[in-house]
Order: structure tokens, then C-alpha cells, then sequence
């Protein structure tokens, strides 16, 4: 049985669009987190990316039931010019591991996902060399028991956005605001070797200013009262095994910059089209002297 990290309760919740608090993150925009590991071990023993981790640290932490996840996460900006770069990161990816069919609705949609190994970074730095791409790294700590997100970009006039569901039928909305996010949903399986299992969706959502009363145990308290719009026919669950990164980012058919691929991924400003990848990386660590949430932990 995976340890859960996150609760399917409150996965649930944001599937019904239900309130429920989540860690937001901008990327280029959020300072570090305050949280983030300074003194902790990876679960498979190694250090993480702290130089301050000891040999003390990491002694028999394989054994260690693991209650903290961050998430390493790279986005890459790279021109759309006569030559598309991007389309040469795939050849050093699985993609078939998340199903043909699920593939191809993402690919239907100007999407790409997939899986890909620690030792594809050298011939990725030379893809992204030769395009003169630009990245920037930041790292996204996730709380206990909750989801997490991070936004790509804000709508800030009027813009129609298209989709394939899983019947192969276009539908499509216009959103006056919001901001689109990707969604993250997430499990530890130590019966795997510490793999992790994610669950990605995509989303535009907009704050309004307004609140409502929600209620989270015995508390009840005041939330934005959100307006969500989830595009539930591309979700995605893939397994990452120890060291693995995962790859998102768009598709050829994202040249239609009507679909969600064109919208989320590609970006036009003055004249200049650049397009995003991103590598996220999931780092399962410990914090010297850290209980462990009931919640959270296996009782068997």
C-alpha cells in the first residue's frame, strides 16, 4: 500500500471544485520557500541537494518512512523559429508509459508528457544550447496532506480556450481572467523502491475577491471563493521511479494556438514567440528530529 502524502479526500475536492487550500507557486515570481530542506536525506539514502546534509543525516535513511516532498522545477523558454528545437527533447523521452491512448488525446490537444532519466541531461544541454534557450530553476515544497499547484500565465484580456475530450469532440470556453495552473496530486510508493506516483491537471482559474465559509475539521473559516474551470479528460497519473524527472511541455498540434497545448505552453509577446518546457523533479527527503502525521503514514 503507497504512503499517501496527499489525501484522496482532498484530491476529491479539487476534482468537485470544492474550496480547499493549496500551495500556489509563480514561477520566476516566489521567493524560496522558507521551508525548504536544508538538512535532510533523500529516501533512497543519498543526500539531497543541500551541501549540508552529513553522513550522520543519511545513515539508515532507507528504512525511514518519508513525510516531507519537494519538487525541483525547471522551465525552459526556447524560440520558435524556422527550426523547432523543442521536437528533439522527446527523442529522450518515455512518453509510452502513460498509455497510447492517453498520448495521444494529449498530443490531440498540443500536449506532451513523459518520463525521462537523470543520465538525458547532458544530451538535453545540448539541445537547449544549440536554441539559445533560456532556463530558470526553482524548487516547490509541498505542505502535509495537501495538493499543490503552480501557475504558468495570467489571462489578462478575453481568450478562448479549445480542447479534445475523450470522445474526440472539441469543445471550447472564453475566459475574461484567470490564471493557469497545473495541478499536482502525489504518493510515495516505498513498495516500488520509493518511486512516486503524480496525477497532473490542468486548470484556469480566477479569483474574483469574493469569499465563502468553508469548513476544514472543526474550523470553520472564510476562502476565496474561486472560479475553476478543470480540464478533467487530460488528466494524467504517471509513476516516477527513483531519480527520474518528468518532462511536460507542447506538441506539434500546439501550433494551433487555440488548444490548451498553444495556450498553456506557447507564448507571443512583441513580435517574439518562445515556447515552455518543464522538468519537475520530485525529492522525497526527511528533516532531522520530524514526527510523523498519523494522517500520513501507513498503519500497517
Amino acid at each position: 500500500m503507497p504512503i499517501r502524502l496527499n489525501t484522496l479526500l482532498a484530491f476529491a475536492l479539487i476534482i468537485c471544485g470544492c474550496s480547499t487550500s493549496t500551495d500556489w507557486f509563480r514561477l520566476g515570481a516566489a521567493p524560496r520557500s522558507p521551508h525548504e530542506p536544508t538538512d535532510g536525506a533523500m529516501v533512497d539514502g543519498s543526500p539531497t541537494a543541500s551541501p549540508a546534509a552529513s553522513p550522520a543525516h543519511t545513515r539508515g535513511v532507507a528504512n525511514t518512512q518519508v513525510v516531507h516532498l519537494a519538487f525541483d522545477v525547471v522551465r525552459i523558454d526556447m524560440p520558435v523559429t524556422g527550426i523547432r528545437h523543442s521536437r528533439k527533447v522527446w527523442n529522450h523521452v518515455d512518453e509510452l508509459r502513460l498509455g497510447t491512448d492517453c498520448v495521444a488525446r494529449l498530443r490531440r490537444n498540443g500536449l506532451r508528457l513523459g518520463a525521462a532519466q537523470p543520465d538525458a541531461w547532458p544530451a538535453l544541454q545540448s539541445i537547449l544550447d544549440a536554441a539559445e534557450a533560456i532556463t530558470r530553476q526553482d524548487q516547490l515544497v509541498t505542505q502535509p496532506g495537501l495538493p499543490v499547484s503552480f501557475m504558468l500565465a495570467s489571462i489578462d484580456e478575453p481568450e478562448s480556450v479549445f480542447s479534445y475530450n475523450r470522445s474526440r469532440r472539441l469543445v471550447g470556453k472564453t475566459f475574461q481572467k484567470g490564471d493557469k495552473l497545473i495541478n499536482i496530486d502525489y504518493a510515495l510508493r516505498p513498495e516500488l523502491g520509493g518511486s512516486v506516483d503524480l496525477q497532473l491537471q490542468f486548470e484556469i482559474r480566477h479569483d474574483p475577491g469574493t469569499l465563502k465559509w468553508d469548513r476544514s475539521g472543526d474550523t470553520i473559516s472564510q476562502v476565496p471563493a474561486y472560479q475553476r474551470y478543470l480540464f478533467d479528460d487530460l488528466n494524467v497519473l504517471v509513476t516516477l521511479k527513483p531519480g527520474e524527472f518528468l518532462i511536460l511541455g507542447p506538441s506539434e498540434e500546439a501550433a494551433n494556438e487555440f488548444l490548451v497545448g498553444g495556450r498553456f505552453f506557447v507564448t507571443t509577446r512583441g513580435g517574439y514567440t518562445h515556447e515552455s518546457i518543464f522538468c519537475l523533479t520530485p525529492r522525497p527527503y526527511r528533516i532531522e528530529g520530524a514526527t510523523h502525521p498519523r494522517s500520513r503514514v501507513n498503519p500497517r
